[in-house]
């Protein structure tokens, strides 16, 4: 079961307050809070709010959800402020408990808005959802904690303003016990820093929006707080990786043993892709090339039933004579714990530090229950940190590649041991510190993360495009993930999902279309692969060419 599909089995009684008027808008919505320890939550006791003009300040204790007692255990205060047509909450709370979650709760939205539907920059076209669905910042599936409800031009926008990269979570539902839906809005600070006292960043409604311009407002606050700089002035991105129009990726071996191609195979591949797209535009990508797909991780050397480490160099030769660069995959979190015996100091563990996180456990072998090594380290910790640097630098240094991937990084945890995106940033500066000139990829991303990885892959779909592309374009470049199925049947190659057919090619802006090739692909599809080879070229911008900054 989803952590969506579960709820409160009766009606916690929030007391509700009022809020403002913003501007010449109507008074806006009325809103409650919960407080969460790690024993428990709580609701607030009814209280009488101090209202003025343009804000509203309540100071009141805590009661059990349901308000059956009085809970004698801290106080929270909240100042809600109109100013410019815009709603903010300031919302400190102090519990004799540590604090490991806020809540916001709002009723009263525009019902004509909600009718229409949520929607985040990084969603589909359509609406998101109604009435019931949850988005959690940081994740790939909502890049940056900013929300629209309606349809252009008349939306409503929440947002938060928080300087840091912890986690928030948007819940939109409506229980047995409510008429109209709740939106709530959750602030969870860092498992590592749990105090008695929890200071929630900004939280931002404005009833009636100019939503590019309230958008580009929250990507400027971004901007500031976690340093992302355009992508044409970025010092991580080399002239050849501005010219790239396409990602080739070649699948080396499965965690089974099944080898899809050789590195003499991929040396082959190579030369055919240059008979149909310049190879200076084409970047190789190389999940596979240790050997057993995430059977060997995190030990990352060329797989010996691929050729070892003299048919990597010959594949390195080969690139480099024709003209393209090459990427190898590395995990950023996956380990197999018999290849890495020191894993239980970097396993990822839950929020209080009682036990291993079990994060992604893929069926590898199709006997339909999960594999029982496979566990997630946390680059936080200096030991498994120090491991990726040198692992990454050796293939560097011995082979001249000319980027490195590091898998599911797009993914944040929170354990309470190693700040997890402040491994990601200690690890990015000692690559970059060692190899200036090495690019640097990420499954996924999310407004800060772009920050540290000028390329990440990107799943696209019904749901998943991107409805404000400049909150990915105005930073960094995508590409698609590496289980887009390959030409012919969709063979996902040394991925965990089979065969998923390959959609058709559409350009997107800031996106850089994927081919792959398995181990059919020249001998029954090349006609399939020579084509979208040459779509992408068609389709690309000239060499040279310095994309303007996304404006609205």
């Amino acid at each position: 079961m989803s952590l969506i599909d579960t709820d409160l089995s009766f009606d916690p009684r929030d007391p509700l307050f009022p809020s403002p008027a913003p501007g010449s808008a109507p008074a806006g919505p009325r809103w409650s809070v919960q407080v969460f320890t790690t024993t428990n939550g709580y609701g607030l006791r009814p209280a009488e709010p101090l209202v003025e003009v343009d804000r509203v300040r309540v100071r009141t204790g805590y009661a059990s959800l349901g308000r059956q007692r009085a809970v004698d255990a801290g106080a929270v205060d909240v100042e809600v402020r109109a100013e410019g047509g815009v709603l903010t909450w300031a919302i400190t709370a102090r519990h004799d408990e540590p604090i490991k979650a806020v809540k916001l709760l709002l009723r009263g939205l525009p019902a004509d808005r909600l009718a229409e539907g949520w929607w985040a920059p990084n969603t589909g076209r359509s609406q998101l959802h109604h009435e019931r669905f949850q988005l959690e910042h940081p994740s790939p599936d909502w890049a940056t904690p900013w929300v629209a409800v309606g349809e252009e031009p008349r939306c409503s926008t929440l947002s938060v303003r928080d300087p840091q990269v912890r986690r928030h979570v948007l819940h939109v539902n409506r229980p047995a016990h409510s008429p109209e839906p709740i939106v709530e809005l959750v602030h969870v600070p860092a498992a590592s820093a749990r105090e008695t006292t929890c200071r929630v960043p900004e939280i931002r409604f404005r009833p009636d929006a100019d939503v590019d311009a309230d958008l580009d407002e929250h990507l400027s606050f971004t901007e500031r707080a976690h340093g992302l700089v355009p992508w044409e002035s970025r010092t991580d991105v080399p002239d050849w990786l501005r010219d790239v129009a396409l990602v080739v990726t070649l699948h080396g071996q499965h965690w089974t043993g099944y080898v899809f191609n050789t590195f003499a195979q991929m040396s082959e591949a190579l030369r055919f892709v240059a008979r149909h797209i310049d190879p200076h535009r084409a970047l190789a990508y190389l999940p596979g090339w240790e050997g057993r797909y995430y059977y060997a991780y995190p030990n990352y050397r060329p797989g010996p039933d691929l050729g070892g480490d003299e048919g990597f160099a010959e594949l390195v030769r080969t690139a480099r004579e024709l003209g393209f660069r090459l990427m190898p995959m590395f995990g950023g979190h996956g380990a197999n714990a018999v290849q890495y015996p020191d894993w239980e100091r970097a396993v990822m563990r839950n929020d209080t530090d009682r036990y291993a996180e079990l994060l992604n456990r893929p069926d590898w072998d199709s006997d339909r229950s999960g594999e029982g090594d496979q566990v997630f380290l946390n680059p936080g910790e200096p030991g498994f940190r120090a491991h990726l640097v040198e692992s990454i630098s050796a293939i560097v240094d011995e082979f001249g590649v000319d980027a490195a991937f590091l898998d599911t990084v797009g993914y944040y945890f929170d354990d309470p041991r190693h700040d997890v995106f402040d491994g990601y940033r200690l690890l990015v500066a000692e690559l970059r510190r060692r190899h200036p000139g090495l690019v640097l990829a990420a499954e996924g991303w999310w407004d800060a993360l772009s920050g540290l990885f000028p390329l990440s892959q990107q799943w696209f779909g019904t749901d998943r495009d991107l409805r404000k592309p400049r909150v990915l374009s105005r930073y960094a470049r995508t590409t698609g993930h590496l289980a887009e199925g390959a030409p012919g049947p969709g063979s996902t190659g040394v991925h965990e999902k089979g065969f998923i057919p390959r959609p058709p090619d559409v350009a997107r802006e800031g996106h850089l279309p994927v081919v792959s090739v398995v181990d059919d692909t020249l001998a029954e599809h090349s006609a399939e692969l020579g084509a979208i080879c040459r779509w992408a070229a068609e389709n690309a911008p000239p060499q040279g060419t310095v994309l303007p900054r996304i404006t609205p």
